[in-house]
Formats: C-alpha cells, sequence, structure tokens
C-alpha cells in the first residue's frame, strides 16, 4: 500500500516547468523526506501528492486508485497535510483550530484533548490562534493533524499518511525533537510520512526515506538517506560542496564548506 507519483509534470500558468516527470513512491509505516535547493518543487511536490494540485500530465494514486477520484471527505479520513505557514482567515482559539481534524470523523473532543497535551498545547487551548508565534502555529498545525489521521487509521486495515511542508522551519530545538518524534511514532505505527525538510541532517536522522530534487524539479535520487544524500548529490543540486560527517552516535550532519 502507498501513495504514488508516475511522471508527474507540473508548472504554474504562465511559468516554467516546476516539477519535471517525477517519479517516487510513498511506502506506509516510514517516513521519507523530501529535499533540494529552493524553487525545486519540494512544495508542489507535497501539495500534487495531498491531492491539492493536479498534475499536468502523470498520474498521482492511493492504494491503485487515482486520488482525483476520491471524495474529498474519503480522502480527509485517510490523509493529513501541514502547511508549513498556516493561515486562518477568522481568529479561532486553538482548540478550535486542532479541532478542525475532526471534520471528516466525527465529534470526539478526547482527541483534541490528548492531541493539546501531546504537542503541549494545553495552556493556550482558549488563545487565538493569530496571537500565537509561528512556530506555536505549527505546532497547533501538528496537533490537528494528529486528530485527523491517527486516530482514524490506526488500527484500521486502510493505509493512511501524513504529508507536511517544512512543518518545524519556525520551531525551537525542543518542539522540532518532540514533533518528529511524533512523526516517527506515527510511521511506526504504520502511518506514511511524507515531509520537506531543509534541514539536510534533520532529514538524515529521522527519515527511512529521501527523495532529492534538484533546482529544475528533476529527481536526482531516491532510496535510502545514505544511498540518496550522498556528498556527490547533495553538492550537485545545491550548487556548493557539502560535506557529511558522521558523529560519535551514529548520528549525521552535513556541513557546506568553501571547497
Amino acid at each position: 500500500m502507498s501513495l504514488l507519483a508516475k511522471q508527474v509534470t507540473f508548472r504554474y500558468a504562465g511559468g516554467p516547468v516546476v516539477l519535471d516527470q517525477v517519479s517516487c513512491e510513498i511506502p506506509t509505516g516510514s517516513i521519507t523526506a523530501i529535499v533540494g535547493p529552493n524553487g525545486g518543487g519540494k512544495s508542489t511536490l507535497i501539495r500534487l501528492l495531498a491531492g491539492l494540485r493536479a498534475p499536468a500530465s502523470g498520474s498521482i494514486t492511493l492504494d491503485d486508485q487515482p486520488l482525483a477520484s476520491i471524495a474529498p471527505r474519503d480522502r480527509a479520513k485517510r490523509m493529513a497535510f501541514i502547511e508549513q505557514r498556516p493561515d486562518l482567515a477568522f481568529d479561532f482559539a486553538v482548540r478550535r483550530v486542532v479541532g478542525f481534524g475532526l471534520h471528516a470523523i466525527g465529534n470526539d473532543q478526547d482527541r483534541v484533548h490528548h492531541a493539546l497535551e501531546r504537542f503541549e498545547l494545553s495552556d493556550r487551548a482558549d488563545m487565538p490562534y493569530g496571537h500565537l508565534s509561528v512556530g506555536q502555529q505549527q505546532r497547533v498545525s501538528m496537533a490537528r493533524a494528529w486528530v485527523q489521521i491517527a486516530p482514524t487509521v490506526i488500527g484500521s486495515n486502510q493505509p493512511g499518511f501524513l504529508l507536511a511542508d517544512e512543518p518545524c522551519s519556525a520551531m525551537d530545538p525542543k518542539y522540532t525533537l518532540q514533533s518528529m518524534i511524533a512523526l516517527r511514532e506515527l510511521a511506526d505505527r504504520g502511518i506514511g510520512i511524507a515531509v520537506v525538510i531543509h534541514d539536510l541532517s534533520t532529514a538524515a536522522r529521522w527519515a527511512d526515506r529521501a527523495i532529492v530534487l534538484d533546482q529544475h524539479g528533476t529527481l536526482v535520487a531516491q532510496g535510502t538517506p545514505d544511498e540518496a544524500m550522498s556528498e556527490s548529490v547533495l553538492s550537485g543540486v545545491f550548487e556548493v560542496v557539502i560535506r557529511k560527517h558522521t558523529l560519535a552516535d551514529g548520528q549525521c550532519v552535513f556541513i557546506p564548506t568553501a571547497g
């Protein structure tokens, strides 16, 4: 069971090609990191995989079914999406925003309460969402997605997916770690995670698989982080020499150098 893109091409109206015949798979039970330079189509790819945009050519399928053929409410029962910079037209309370995750699965406030506690938002539950920092808003989005996907899919026979576009980009280290642990927990319980990650070291630490795009929206490599995120691949796509260093605990860090 997987979320699959085959030969996907996309361009915005009047603009150049953003993604060029990209084929990739997001399997269940694992974390897939999408990495690459600015403007390389990472956010576009994650939105295509979420069904928020349609490819100009190629196909996106969920468990062999065309994604576009699945009704939005049914898709919401199996797939959650997190924006990098979530925006709301109205200043709802945090509790209400987290509760938006219930829209396709019924009103169960216990799930909301659990998510508020899980992401340390209980003390801000009645605050207006717009009064939070961007990092706090990202935690609210993580909690909302947790409400939507975790209780619905875990224990069922349907594959579930959580797709996220740099969900931790404005978080401090504590909450970045908390959020990545939460994604790891979901993956270990069968959820397929696809996440755009700017920080290469974070991607290598947490991902089971990596998809690497270049600045032209072309798929350069995919596989395990060791396979796909080699020094030569990363140096090529980022157009700067990147050295990979393995720490004593086995974790990797990537450092751009002058040569």
